[in-house]
């Protein structure tokens, strides 16, 4: 609403298709608006925010020439633990949001065989819902068992890593054209060994928690598929156009006039989630292009 009120036009339903680049500058941008028609947007500076996949693929479909742009993709690995207590817990009642963060094992240890370390989280529990297509609960007669025994006698404590940037993890461009009018994208990414490892100690830390806590059993999800995982690093920041894509103003190398502000831009992730960070990283360049639009 502040924004609104002090100047922003706010156009929805529309899809970004190009940013137009001539003589080395971005000009604006061609988009395709909400009834369908292309329609070009001068502009004296574009900004793109469009993160780990949306933000290369844009740039790499604009002729955007960069020898690091789309590579370095990472996401945060995550797995978790789950204790199960005698006791009810109502450990799926509360905001999901409320949680108690550990670092104890955040920074980096030799002995333990990988780089940096592991963040653990003990959060609310999942609702019915989600623990029924995240586990292996039984149907029928069995399932009255399982809710009386585990639903609400669980505590989960998850593991998140620091994935480690590595050029073969990347974001290119698909052959085909999407229903947006944009080529497709295609991830190349591998889970490297540095994660299996760091997230196994996380996973053997986190279950040494619950049973200390008095969990009578425990159980490993290595992997798990609907949290974490963010997209970042696919056009990261540096000083040095050959092994980066911005400086640290999110300004491209390449292309005077274009900035990206958005988890791309992270040379490195660490092992906590990105939210705040890139609020941070959006600031100073808004504050940056205050002072240049002046």
């Amino acid at each position: 609403p502040k924004a609104l009120a002090n100047g922003v036009e706010l156009r929805t339903h529309c899809v970004v298709q190009q940013v137009v680049i001539e003589a080395g500058h971005a000009r604006g941008i061609r988009y395709r608006d909400a009834s369908g028609h292309d329609v070009f947007q001068p502009a004296r500076i574009v900004v793109v925010a469009g993160n780990g996949i949306g933000t290369p693929r844009l740039l790499l479909a604009s002729g955007v020439e960069s020898p690091a742009l789309g590579k370095n993709l990472m996401f945060h690995g995550a797995a978790y633990a789950r204790g199960l207590f005698a006791e009810e817990l109502d450990g799926p009642v509360g905001p999901v949001g409320c949680a108690i963060y550990s670092h104890e094992f955040y920074e980096t240890d030799e002995r333990r065989g990988f780089k940096r370390g592991v963040h653990l989280q003990v959060a609310r529990e999942n609702a019915l819902l989600l623990q029924a297509t995240r586990l292996d609960i039984p149907w029928g007669g069995p399932a009255q068992q399982w809710l009386r025994e585990e639903f609400r006698h669980s505590v989960a404590v998850l593991v998140c890593n620091e994935d480690l940037p590595e050029a073969h993890n990347r974001v290119t461009l698909a052959d085909h054209v999407e229903a947006d009018g944009l080529p497709g994208v295609k991830l190349e990414y591998r889970i490297s060994e540095h994660t299996r490892r760091s997230l196994e100690f996380g996973l053997d830390r986190a279950e040494e928690m619950l049973r200390a806590a008095g969990a009578h059993r425990t159980v490993r999800i290595p992997l798990a598929p609907l949290t974490g995982w963010h997209l970042l690093g696919t056009a990261r920041m540096g000083d040095d156009p050959r092994t980066s894509v911005a400086d640290g103003s999110g300004r491209v190398h390449a292309v005077a006039d274009l900035i990206v502000a958005d988890g791309s831009l992270f040379p490195t992730v660490g092992a906590v989630n990105p939210g705040s960070t890139i609020g941070a990283v959006a600031l100073k360049i808004a504050d940056d292009l205050a002072r240049c639009l002046a």
